[in-house]
């Protein structure tokens, strides 16, 4: 019995850290996943879930900054790249404590839960709470470098003290608030490679097909959708 409850429990904050992870991106929407290398593109699973894509990012790699981007409107013509990899490195110092807190609750907890003693797990569960502390408190020591007002950090803050599993996406909800305000061209233009952007022009052109099938052949809206994709047509192959 108390091994069915241990895998319950896994089972649980496994579930808890995805459901917190997926996104649900509009068919106007992708995500750009940032690597060593560079970003990978996405417009999420062909899976549609009330209309809109899902996406899950890598379960392994908390530390990997997220930008979720629309077209052919969104974004700011005030947004500039430098705010941007001045974020990413802000949130290079955060990251680390992603891996931490993976092993925490994916290596450490299954070992504390074998020995099956409260104090075991008492004291699994104050490590893991002041390493959660220990994050908010560097994510509030750069909150000027990551754009964070003290009322955003109150909101992460609560997210992973109130639910520990949620914690783990500390680095993926910062970043999806830095990227928020970028328009999409520029954001290509300025951070993604020749073959990312190929990648980029290529999704855009499937995304932006499956829409003028929908719309009227000379409607504004339809302009305004080959209009947007002739920025890309270099990049497509």
């Amino acid at each position: 019995m108390w091994l069915h409850e241990q895998w319950l429990l896994m089972v649980a904050i496994a579930c808890l850290y995805l459901y917190d992870s997926a996104l649900l991106l509009f068919h106007n929407e992708l995500v750009l996943e940032a690597r060593a290398s560079g970003y990978v593109v996405s417009g999420g699973s062909a899976i549609e879930l009330g209309g809109r894509h899902v996406f899950l990012p890598n379960p392994c790699c908390p530390h990997r900054a997220l930008a979720r981007l629309s077209w052919p409107h969104g974004g700011s013509a005030e947004w500039r790249p430098e705010r941007w990899r001045r974020a990413r490195l802000a949130v290079s110092v955060i990251a680390p404590w992603t891996w931490w807190l993976l092993g925490l609750f994916f290596v450490a907890l299954p070992l504390a839960l074998c020995f099956a003693a409260d104090i075991v797990l008492l004291g699994w569960l104050l490590l893991t709470y002041l390493s959660i502390i220990a994050m908010l408190a560097q994510v509030w020591r750069y909150r000027q470098a990551l754009g964070l007002t003290p009322r955003a950090v109150g909101a992460l803050a609560a997210d992973a003290l109130l639910c520990a599993p949620f914690a783990l996406n500390i680095v993926r909800k910062i970043s999806l608030r830095q990227a928020a305000a970028a328009p999409l061209h520029a954001f290509a233009a300025s951070m993604l490679s020749s073959a990312e952007r190929v990648a980029l022009a290529g999704l855009l052109r499937e995304r932006i097909h499956i829409s003028l099938d929908h719309l009227e052949p000379a409607s504004e809206s339809s302009a305004t959708l080959l209009a947007y994709l002739d920025q890309y047509q270099d990049d497509i192959p």
